[in-house]
């Protein structure tokens, strides 16, 4: 009788036919997981430290390129140029080709020209060489996030989403650990061939490139997003990845998988004949029609001012620290405010020379300590602040966003109402926390998009949100020095009316219930 209950269950776990979303519920999450997790993590971080390291690499090169403010400022900002370039290019990529294999591709090049760069003889060829590899390794951001939120369940995608987030959260806050103990280094090794001396800074831009191709390698260990090969059709492969995911998070074999065929998918991807621009176009127009493109408008919003706000002030940190502590060492700042120390901090500072007053014009490079320290802690309390909602609002994701909006818009008021120096900076650091939303707008695109779409939108949401953090560095140096507190001001608003667009996305299964 026994026997004849084996053969029965047998029989019905041989002829279960499920479609893929099932399939993955029923490979777990486990080792696969977790190691595909950590390798997306760090993949996003080596992206981000390409992308923000820049900064970093500039500041203690000025001397040596002999950069003037404006040549500074446009090399600081090539990485943001480079993934606006790409970044609909490899939508389009990841889509039809593949996410892993976008991956290790865009990794693998961008680590030869990022290293590249850390050998240029002049501004110019470095801001070409970060121009290519921030092209390349902006590829990241369509296809770590559709990678990793194909390849496990409907269950654990927006957490696992969340906490590989916290990676680029921190991403600038690495790269402040390795300039600490690599700037201060003294040597300068001559090499005639290209008529440079290798110094500190070209070291630490060395160094920033080797975990792009790190992770390039550690990808080929993963497998192809299982989603991404039903939807071209290819259910056998599908198939054969769901059993070795299988197979890893269980340490049974592949064919104890309960799954032997998988349903054909209702969303198929067409391919379109013609050009490469033709094709381009019909991967892209869907996006800008009906029924998505109610939520394209409420997204792409949201995804302006965040971008804005988060990646357009941080990289103004290091320069609103710098003036904090520099008043707070001279023991000025009492009663002041964030914009009064800044004011306070940016006056022409005079040298005394017997009866004489001159302004000292002195190429200075040095980083000082305060600004890799406060680097350091901004990425610290962003990552902390990623994982704590990653664990506890997954299932949460509108109710998360309006409330990180909501201390954000309430930060940028209290710096400007709260007459402590100190608390200035802290209330700066809480400002600039809005950049945690980003990780829910990523599983937003992963949720609200079919699969054939996912990586062309979310390439062109980051194309949107580093072109209005482009703008946002630009406009806020200028509205700083104009009207500090109006600038926060205005964004406290900006922040509201982003809560207001909040409100209309898609509520969540928890708050229907």
């Amino acid at each position: 009788m026994k026997q004849k209950l084996d053969i029965v269950n047998v029989e019905k776990r041989q002829q279960r036919v499920v479609d893929v979303e099932e399939a993955l519920t029923l490979t777990g999450f486990g080792k696969y997981n977790f190691g595909l997790l950590l390798v997306c993590s760090w993949t996003l971080q080596a992206m981000g430290m390409d992308l923000f390291g820049t900064s970093f690499v500039v500041a203690a090169a000025v001397c040596d390129l002999e950069l003037t403010m404006q040549q500074r400022a446009l090399l600081t900002a090539m990485p943001l140029v480079g993934v606006v370039a790409g970044a609909q290019l490899w939508g389009y990529i990841s889509d039809t080709k593949g996410r892993r294999l976008t991956l290790v591709l865009s990794m693998s090049v961008g680590f030869i020209f990022a290293a590249l760069s850390s050998f240029a003889p002049d501004w110019r060829t470095m801001a070409v060489l970060k121009l290519i590899s921030s092209t390349f390794t902006s590829a990241s951001n369509s296809g770590v996030y559709t990678l990793l939120g194909e390849s496990c369940s409907a269950r654990a995608r927006g957490r696992s989403m969340l906490l590989c987030n916290c990676s680029l959260m921190c991403s600038q806050a690495a790269v402040a650990v390795f300039a600490y103990p690599i700037l201060p280094l003294e040597f300068s090794y001559r090499i005639d061939f290209l008529n440079i001396y290798y110094h500190p800074w070209r070291l630490l831009a060395l160094v920033m490139a080797i975990p792009c191709a790190a992770t390039a390698c550690l990808l080929q260990l993963f497998y192809e997003s299982p989603k991404f090969l039903a939807t071209h059709g290819k259910y056998e492969e599908a198939l054969n990845v769901l059993k070795n995911i299988y197979a890893c998070n269980t340490g049974k074999s592949g064919e104890d998988f309960p799954v032997t065929k998988l349903l054909e998918e209702k969303e198929k991807t067409s391919i379109v004949q013609g050009s490469f621009l033709k094709s381009l176009w019909h991967q892209t127009v869907p996006l800008f029609q009906a029924p998505l493109l109610k939520n394209t408008i409420k997204l792409f919003y949201l995804v302006a001012i965040i971008y804005m706000t988060g990646s357009g002030f941080i990289l103004w940190l290091p320069y609103i620290m710098n003036n904090l502590f520099s008043a707070l060492g001279t023991g000025g700042g009492d009663g002041m405010n964030l914009c009064s120390i800044i004011r306070y901090s940016t006056e022409d500072q005079y040298v005394t020379n017997g009866n004489e007053t001159m302004i000292t014009d002195v190429c200075d490079d040095t980083i000082q300590d305060t600004t890799l320290l406060s680097a350091m802690t901004y990425g610290a309390l962003a990552s902390s602040s990623n994982l704590v909602l990653s664990l506890t609002c997954g299932s949460r994701k509108r109710t998360a966003m309006m409330a990180i909006l909501a201390t954000s818009a309430s930060a940028a008021v209290l710096l400007n109402l709260v007459a402590v120096p100190i608390a200035g900076g802290i209330f700066f650091f809480f400002f600039i926390l809005c950049a945690l939303s980003m990780g829910i707008l990523s599983v937003y695109f992963v949720e609200l998009y079919p699969t054939s779409l996912r990586g062309m939108v979310s390439c062109l949401s980051v194309m949107l949100g580093r072109s209005s953090a482009f703008i946002g560095v630009n406009a806020i140096g200028y509205l700083i020095s104009a009207n500090c507190e109006l600038t926060f001001y205005m964004w406290s608003l900006l922040l509201l009316s982003a809560i207001t667009v909040t409100w209309f996305l898609p509520r969540d299964p928890v708050e229907d219930k």
